[in-house]
């Protein structure tokens, strides 16, 4: 074995193909994995509910960093960790998405809290990306008439969908002229809406952070993570973690950080990463 005791997966772009699709050479070889005893987690943008059917697709118990780092769930679903925005700094933040005449969408953790997913502004008319992502997801949404001036202490992640350059403007907005409080990326937004997404947390809130977190509660040092993932917001946990590794499909500022690179997502690139894991050895 080479030492690793933690394997923390991306989900889109690394784990799953074609929604929750996971192959079943992977599934088979991390398979293997976790009856060596390294423990798998999930780390991932993605918030529970849906990081729940990606683990149900890879058919083994699994811990999950969620929603960034801003949110860390036991394997039995419990919460180790999580970081919500103040109802200052959720004011402060949804009050400038919404000086940008674009649509406060707001994250939460519905599985502890009750309630909905995510919860939607509608103080001003939806562009077509925000009206499919809420018909794609209406069972967990809840349209709030005044979102931005609500007193939310319950709030996870704040998104809005938008043109690139409008979701630029925000992002350089929120970064630099909210006192470096905060950290926004601009990406292309869920498959299923297309258009472009800004996602907003506090500047802290990453997956390292959130994977720390649990490994710290496991008595796990750096040294002994494998940490796997295809984009930007990987960086921090590939660039922290003891082994880590960017997928063939990575974006390019991963693929140059990373201490390996494996095949493509939809070419089953985890079968290697299980091997290297499980050679006798270092890597």
């Amino acid at each position: 074995m080479s030492g690793i005791r933690l394997l923390a997966l991306d989900v889109d772009g690394t784990l799953v193909t074609g929604g929750n699709r996971v192959s079943e050479p992977t599934r088979e070889a991390l398979g293997r994995v976790a009856e060596a005893g390294v423990e798998i987690v999930i780390s991932t943008g993605r918030r529970y509910r849906t990081t729940r059917a990606a683990i149900e697709a890879l058919g083994l118990p699994a811990a999950a960093v969620c929603l960034g780092g801003a949110l860390v769930k036991e394997r039995d679903g419990s919460t180790l960790a999580a970081r919500p925005f103040t109802a200052e700094e959720f004011r402060s933040v949804a009050g400038t998405v919404r000086e940008h005449d674009l649509v406060v969408v707001a994250q939460r953790d519905s599985h502890d809290d009750g309630g909905a997913d995510f919860l939607i502004d509608g103080s001003l008319a939806w562009d077509p990306h925000a009206q499919a992502y809420h018909r794609n997801n209406a069972e967990h949404a809840e349209w709030r008439r005044d979102l931005a001036a609500e007193e939310r202490d319950d709030v996870l992640v704040v998104g809005t969908f938008g043109r690139p350059d409008a979701l630029e403007a925000l992002a350089e907005e929120v970064t630099a002229g909210l006192g470096g409080r905060f950290a926004a990326r601009v990406m292309p937004g869920p498959a299923l809406e297309r258009g472009w997404y800004c996602e907003i947390l506090p500047a802290e809130v990453c997956k390292w952070r959130g994977l720390s977190a649990l490994a710290g509660q496991r008595g796990v040092e750096a040294g002994a993570i494998c940490a796997v993932g295809d984009g930007v917001n990987d960086l921090s946990m590939v660039r922290a973690a003891g082994l880590g590794v960017a997928m063939g499909n990575a974006h390019e500022e991963l693929l140059d950080v990373a201490d390996r690179v494996t095949g493509r997502h939809d070419e089953d690139g985890l079968v290697a990463v299980a091997e290297w894991i499980l050679a006798d050895g270092e890597w």
